[in-house]
């Protein structure tokens, strides 16, 4: 809250805020949180009154323009049809509103079937050729190949001053393999998202990185946290 300039007369909302464990952070703080159950658990450990209400991140609760600060944590990659989402946070927060996005940025595709810890004869024949590629595609130099060149164009659409739309992969999670092997990191992923994109799908509609102002800053971003603030 701090790094962020967070006011102490402002409104927090969290979005995928789990059992609300959080909610100390800001006096004003509130969460959505998508499982029934887990907004229940929240209610039952820190009491009825607790602001937090079940909902959907692509169709948040929320008054459209309430919103000074906006965070989330390991949400965004488990949130079917992305790009809604990203449209509600635009929607709920202030102009100068600030986003504190924090993800699980580029899962592996591999992951959602468990490759990493199964059986090559628990296989077909195409997933035994995926898994025995796990090592050569996780190494960096193998991944920067590929990101490194949407990296660019996306740039290049901003230099140009044209609009980014939201570049992300859709990955369908085998969540029966729970039944038989173990849970693993992000193996219950729906979205593999890049965390440029999400910068470029911001900066292009005319908010600022204030995590990563700059080209190279941009372009370089790897797994941590990404800040935006909202102009308009």
């Amino acid at each position: 809250m701090e790094k962020c300039q967070v006011s102490e007369d402002a409104s927090v909302l969290e979005v995928g805020c789990g059992m609300g464990y959080l909610n100390k952070c800001h006096k004003n703080w509130r969460g959505v949180e998508y499982s029934s159950t887990a907004v229940r658990r929240a209610k039952e450990l820190f009491g009825q009154n607790l602001r937090i209400h079940q909902g959907d991140a692509r169709q948040l609760p929320v008054e459209t323009g309430s919103i000074d600060f906006l965070f989330s944590f390991a949400t965004v990659e488990h949130i079917p049809d992305v790009e809604l989402a990203f449209e509600e946070i635009g929607r709920v927060l202030r102009p100068g509103g600030i986003a504190l996005i924090a993800a699980a940025w580029n899962c592996r595709p591999w992951t959602v079937k468990k490759l990493q810890i199964r059986p090559y004869s628990d296989l077909s024949l195409a997933d035994r050729l995926k898994k025995a590629l796990v090592p050569v595609r996780n190494h960096l130099a193998w991944r920067a190949l590929f990101i490194l060149p949407g990296r660019i164009k996306r740039e290049l659409l901003l230099f140009f001053r044209r609009e980014c739309g939201l570049d992300y992969k859709k990955m369908f999670p085998d969540l029966s393999l729970n039944e038989r092997f173990p849970r693993i990191s992000d193996d219950d992923a729906f979205v593999s998202i890049d965390a440029h994109a999400a910068l470029a799908y911001w900066v292009s509609r005319g908010w600022k990185s204030v995590s990563h102002p700059g080209f190279f800053q941009r372009v370089m971003v790897r797994g941590e946290e990404i800040v935006v603030l909202k102009n308009y």
